[in-house]
């Protein structure tokens, strides 16, 4: 369970699943091929993120039906100063869970498939 914890503290920090130390994002949207500490290769394989847009885009739409539905469903509220509100917020919150969910997705792949312990696996 430690191990988990510790991946998890290292996806929200944005920080190298592996070591902990290196960062993952040298610019807003601009993630590092490798990690500047101890240069695991970040991106595993070709299309390797797809899976953290997809954690992106429910984590986005979630947050908001959350909030959404239950103006929608009080009759007291018009239906659209609701709409007025939530659509701007389809496009934002993605934009603004793109880095955490890239981190939180290689955090989640690394408990699930670990590194090996030789050097070679970094690369």
């Amino acid at each position: 369970m430690s191990r988990f914890v510790d991946l998890a503290v290292r996806a929200v920090k944005l920080r190298c699943p592996v070591c902990g130390k290196g960062k993952l994002f040298r610019g807003v949207f601009k993630m590092n091929e490798y990690c500047p500490v101890c240069e695991y290769h970040y991106e595993r394989e070709e299309g390797y993120f797809t899976s953290s847009m997809a954690i992106n885009i429910v984590l986005s739409e979630f947050v908001i039906c959350l909030f959404t539905i239950p103006l929608a469903a009080n009759p007291a509220i018009p239906m659209l100063p609701v709409l007025a509100f939530g659509a701007p917020f389809t496009v934002i919150l993605p934009v603004l869970l793109f880095r955490h969910s890239r981190s939180f997705w290689m955090s989640m792949d690394l408990y699930v498939h670990p590194l090996e312990r030789s050097r070679e696996d970094l690369w």
